[in-house]
């Protein structure tokens, strides 16, 4: 079901207008919130400011908002200018509706309100006034699914825009002022990527051999429109060169085709790809914007979404990189048909974890579909992609820089990327690791008292169902043990380690080292 189109932004911004047209296109209805206040309150929004105060205005919004958010069916709803102010309410309507913020240049706000009485905050403001409000709240516009400009524009043609948006249903990744959406679709990443990256006149596109081959061409035709400049840097392709030597690479081809601070860095490919160029991005001339486009189910639903770039060290995954928020990330699933059956299998991995750590209704969907994912249900495979970023988007948006909830994304990786390093990075993949990871996870739960044994055997039937590996008698569990002391999770003496009691419930124990060491070369 389609969700709710909210519009947000600063006062005067056409919000009604706008989306009065938006509603008839669309043939939803529309809602004006302060209209519904003013209706259930008996009295105008001015009235309650000067009568009743701010504070009492701002809880009936947000009763009337909770009441938009729960409505079974989609409205168009024009939000008031602080509506969305709080973080908690706005988080929960980028998850709940699709969030579009109109915006508009303080001399344009000013004469469309400059004989509006019905505006209690802009009431004999001075422009610099007007500016410093809009200032206080620029993050809580920028975290949107989409910005538009009103200023100058025709509002049928706003509405189009907006609209479009809308039909596109993306996934918000909160960031504050570096907010982005994530869409997925099918068969519409090159004309989607020319749209993305704009004005930028110089783009350089990352991919590895493999993918060039591929989609390279395509690309490439896209991003040379007009008079843009657009040249490809092709990788090796491997986790094994998922090293400073790629990273030198881009660096250097940046240089020779000029690549300035207004360029723009596309990463086409799977995990190993994004994470290098995101990286590149942020270290270019002390960072320039990028896009994502995975190519892989697992450069999909986890390396997509949360800004975390990096380079492996020989024995350490993922140690030396930077958060860096791409522009904008395309999804395109008509891709993974040509993905290896390893690789596809691979990744259900992190779908797996991810629905233990938010979506209990996509465990089940996957334990009763199991044989479909196998079969490769494209439609299926498209609906676990779009749940898997919308589950990461929320916990990434409540927590940027992983200082809290966001380390359960962690799940199964503390034990997986140290079996994964045991082999140099070139045996298992990851999400076979992952698996194994999980596995190990699990049965540390279990002795921990914080797993129960039905969800041990439930989880582990579900990842040999859909053909990951689950067998630790024969990994080399002392040797990963050993290097449990590199997880970018220690702290100290002592590792952050994650745990699943039920899908969707996730707890923390901090270990001391030697205690975990020991315990995970003894699960075998």
């Amino acid at each position: 079901m389609r969700r709710s189109l909210l519009l947000s932004g600063f006062m005067a911004t056409g919000k009604s207008t706008v989306g009065r047209r938006v509603a008839a296109r669309a043939g939803l209805p529309f809602v004006d919130l302060d209209e519904r206040i003013s209706q259930r309150a008996g009295k105008s929004v001015a009235q309650i400011f000067e009568q009743d105060g701010e504070a009492h205005f701002r809880a009936l919004e947000r009763a009337e908002l909770e009441r938009v958010l729960a409505a079974p069916q989609p409205e168009v709803v024009a939000l008031g200018g602080g509506a969305l102010l709080k973080r908690d309410l706005r988080l929960k309507a980028l998850d709940k509706a699709v969030v579009v913020t109109l915006a508009a240049d303080i001399p344009t706000l000013l004469g469309r309100t400059a004989h509006d009485s019905s505006r209690p905050l802009l009431r004999g403001k001075s422009p610099d006034e007007v500016e410093q409000l809009l200032a206080a709240r620029q993050v809580a516009y920028a975290e949107a699914h989409e910005q538009v400009d009103t200023a100058g524009g025709d509002p049928s043609a706003i509405a189009e825009r907006v609209l479009e948006i809308w039909r596109r249903d993306p996934i918000a990744v909160a960031a504050g002022v570096h907010s982005y959406s994530v869409e997925v679709g099918n068969d519409f990443a090159p004309a989607r990527l020319n749209d993305v990256v704009g004005s930028a006149t110089t783009i350089v596109l990352v991919s590895d051999e493999t993918v060039n081959a591929l989609y390279g061409a395509n690309y490439l035709a896209a991003l040379s429109a007009g008079t843009r400049k657009a040249s490809s840097c092709v990788l090796a392709p491997g986790e094994e060169h998922k090293n400073v030597g790629s990273l030198e690479r881009i660096w250097n081809h940046c240089l020779e085709h000029g690549a300035d601070r207004k360029s723009v860095l596309v990463g086409v490919g799977g995990g190993v790809v994004t994470d290098v160029t995101g990286f590149a991005a942020a270290t270019w001339m002390r960072g320039v914007p990028w896009v994502s486009v995975p190519t892989t189910l697992l450069g999909m639903v986890d390396a997509s979404v949360g800004g975390k770039t990096a380079v492996d060290l020989p024995k350490a995954k993922n140690c030396v990189g930077a958060f860096w928020q791409p522009k904008r990330v395309l999804c395109d699933t008509r891709q993974l048909v040509s993905e290896t059956p390893r690789g596809t299998t691979s990744a259900l991995a992190e779908i797996v974890k991810t629905a233990l750590i938010g979506d209990p209704a996509m465990f089940t969907l996957l334990q009763e579909r199991a044989a479909d994912v196998v079969a490769r249900d494209w439609d299926l495979i498209r609906e676990l992609v779009y749940r898997s970023i919308a589950v990461k988007a929320r916990v990434v948006s409540e927590d940027e820089r992983e200082t809290g909830f966001r380390a359960a994304l962690n799940l199964g990786h503390t034990v997986g990327h140290a079996l994964e390093a045991c082999d140099g990075f070139g045996g298992l993949t990851h999400g076979e690791a992952v698996s194994l990871g999980l596995v190990a996870a699990l049965r540390l739960g279990k002795q921990r008292g914080a797993t129960p044994q039905e969800l041990v055997h439930a989880t582990t039937r579900l990842l040999a169902q859909l053909g990951l590996p689950v067998d630790l008698d024969k990994r080399p569990l002392a040797r990963a043990a050993a290097l449990l002391g590199h997880d970018k999770k220690r702290g100290g003496s002592s590792i952050r380690f994650v745990f699943t009691s039920a899908p969707g419930s996730i707890q923390f124990q901090n270990i001391p080292l030697a205690e975990l060491q020991t315990q995970v070369s003894g699960l075998g």
